[in-house]
């Protein structure tokens, strides 16, 4: 009787958990020379993970993007610095390109899931100014066309439950740059699993592909 009320217990826990939905909050911000990136990943109120790249600067000596982040997995705190490489975008790039060639039906899975994925909210403003008013108006323009491009991939790929809120300042007479970027993103842990299991069979019938040692070393 205990363990029939036990096994009850759990399948049922189960069930409410594969329909529970696991919400990413992601915040960049961006002023002149300075760039906070934030992200964090909540399942039943709970914050499960969190990153934070608090300094995002270029490294004039080796031409590399150097990430200071830091994460936190379950209560783990770990903070490294990233450097990204010319030679490690390319090296990332090419294991990308054979992993997609390898693995039929990769981008149909991916599309699959991505239609389950709901946009719940998405702001996006953009303080620009470069000194003279009349290439502000054209790279004023510019963006706004980029935004658009953005927000059409977002909702071809993805549900847009809320209209975005995309503004641009233009500064005819300063310097400016700044941005600041928030959305949300919530899907169901049942289409993640089924997303998951859909790819672990695809790439089981593909020869394995090791990721270069300039990648593995970055991970």
């Amino acid at each position: 009787m205990v363990w029939t009320i036990i096994i009850a217990a759990l399948i049922i826990l189960f069930i409410i958990m594969i329909f529970s939905k696991v919400k990413i909050y992601l915040d960049y911000r961006h002023n002149q020379d300075n760039d906070l990136l934030e992200a964090k990943v909540t399942f039943w109120g709970m914050r499960i993970y969190t990153f934070s790249a608090p300094v995002i600067k270029i490294d004039e000596d080796s031409a590399s993007l150097i990430v200071e982040e830091e994460q936190k997995i379950a209560g783990i705190e770990s903070e490294k610095a990233l450097p990204i490489t010319p030679q490690l975008l390319h090296d990332y790039f090419r294991w990308l390109k054979d992993f997609l060639d390898h693995v039929v039906g990769l981008h149909k899975i991916v599309k699959k899931f991505l239609k389950k994925v709901s946009v719940n909210s998405f702001t996006w403003h953009t303080d620009i100014g470069v000194g003279d008013a009349a290439h502000t108006a054209q790279l004023a323009g510019a963006i706004w066309g980029v935004k658009g491009n953005i927000i059409g991939l977002v909702g071809n790929y993805m549900r847009m439950k809320f209209m975005p809120k995309l503004t641009i300042d233009p500064h005819f007479q300063a310097m400016v740059s700044h941005t600041y970027l928030s959305c949300m993103f919530s899907f169901r842990i049942g289409h993640a699993i089924v997303a998951g299991l859909m790819l672990i069979k695809h790439w089981r019938r593909r020869p394995n592909l090791s990721k270069p040692q300039s990648v593995e070393k970055n991970m």
